[in-house]
């Protein structure tokens, strides 16, 4: 019975509802083919983060150009399904209680480093990684515009600074 109910879940499983997430949550909801049709088109507008990025990457694509066709595969016994999370396009996926996934979080790395004092409380819990600088650069934190562009994983981020002005190369 308890076979059964596992194998169920592998593949019955549907993502949260939207309004049940926890505050900063992604919403993800099944990607839906145009009836009576296979082919993958752009997730819906309204769920996309950046329209604007959906339409740069489209251009003049025709309908059913602008995504890849892709069918989702069953992995490790679970069924991934097509979903729209944000993107322009939709992918596959599960959710993490039905993939069991390993995120490695207990092992530690040599090149995770704390984030910077400087960084704001929102990045509690990042993983920054010890940045190697080319030369003519020194390790520093970035504050201000830079950071406010960044991901937010990367805010608390250290990041490679030019130490001396570049000179420019004259005729020799």
């Amino acid at each position: 019975m308890a076979a059964a109910v596992a194998e169920a879940l592998k593949a019955g499983w549907t993502p949260e509802p939207c309004e049940e997430l926890a505050p900063g949550m992604p919403c993800v909801k099944l990607y839906e083919h145009p009836q009576g049709s296979t082919t993958v088109m752009p997730c819906p507008m309204e769920s996309v983060t950046s329209a604007d990025g959906c339409g740069a990457l489209f251009g003049d694509k025709a309908d059913g150009e602008q995504c890849a066709q892709i069918t989702c595969p069953k992995a490790l016994g679970v069924t991934m399904k097509l979903v729209c999370a944000g993107g322009c396009c939709p992918s596959c996926w599960a959710p993490d209680h039905v993939v069991s996934l390993d995120r490695h979080t207990a092992l530690g790395n040599p090149a995770v480093v704390p984030p910077a004092p400087q960084a704001p409380t929102s990045c509690a819990g990042v993983r920054c990684f010890e940045p190697m600088c080319a030369e003519g650069f020194a390790k520093g934190h970035v504050q201000g515009d830079a950071a406010t562009r960044a991901s937010r994983a990367a805010e608390g981020s250290q990041a490679c600074l030019v130490v001396e002005p570049m000179r420019e190369q004259g005729p020799r």
